[in-house]
C-alpha cells in the first residue's frame, strides 16, 4: 500500500497539451463509408515529455459532426515540443451528403475538433486522457485553389 502511494507521489502533473489541425485530406470512397486523413500538431508545454498511447477524434464542420476517428500509435511529444500524428477518420455517405448540400453557395467553413488524447498510465495509476478541442475558419475558394495543409497553426510548418 504504501509502495502505491509512493507511486502516486511521484507522478507527474501535466499541463494540458495543445492541439491544431494541421491537414485535411480526403482518402477514399465506398458505398458508405469515405475517409479522411487528419494530421493532428502536439504541442507540450511540460518539463517532461507527454506519453500518448491513443487518440480519438471528431472532425465537425459548420456545427455537423462530419467524421470519427481513433488511433492507437504510440507518440511522445518531447517536453516543451512538438509532434505530429495522423489519424483517419470515417463518415457516413448520409453525413457527407449532408455537408455537400449545406456547403453549396458557402465560401467559408467553419470547423472543429474535438476529441481526447490518451497517455500511457504509469504503474496503472495517473492521469488517464486529455480532452481537446480547436475551432477554425477555412476559406473554401482558397483550399481550391491550393493543397488542404492548413495555416492556423501558431508558428505553422
Amino acid at each position: 500500500m504504501s509502495l502505491a502511494l509512493m507511486a502516486c507521489a511521484t507522478l507527474p502533473n501535466y499541463e494540458r497539451p495543445r492541439v491544431y489541425l494541421t491537414h485535411l485530406q480526403f482518402q477514399e470512397a465506398s458505398m458508405l463509408a469515405q475517409t479522411f486523413l487528419l494530421r493532428l500538431r502536439i504541442d507540450n508545454p511540460n518539463d517532461t515529455a507527454l506519453p500518448i498511447n491513443g487518440i480519438d477524434i471528431e472532425l465537425i464542420l459548420n456545427g455537423h459532426s462530419l467524421a470519427q476517428g481513433l488511433s492507437n500509435q504510440f507518440l511522445a511529444v518531447p517536453r516543451f515540443g512538438s509532434a505530429e500524428v495522423e489519424v483517419r477518420a470515417t463518415t457516413t455517405l448520409i453525413s457527407l451528403l449532408q455537408q455537400v448540400l449545406f456547403l453549396q453557395g458557402q465560401e467559408k467553413l467553419s470547423y472543429k475538433i474535438a476529441g481526447r488524447l490518451h497517455l500511457a498510465r504509469t504503474l496503472g495509476f495517473g492521469q488517464s486522457d486529455f480532452p481537446f478541442q480547436e475551432k477554425g475558419v477555412l476559406d473554401l475558394a482558397t483550399l481550391q485553389k491550393r493543397s488542404t495543409r492548413l495555416n492556423a497553426v501558431p508558428g505553422g510548418r
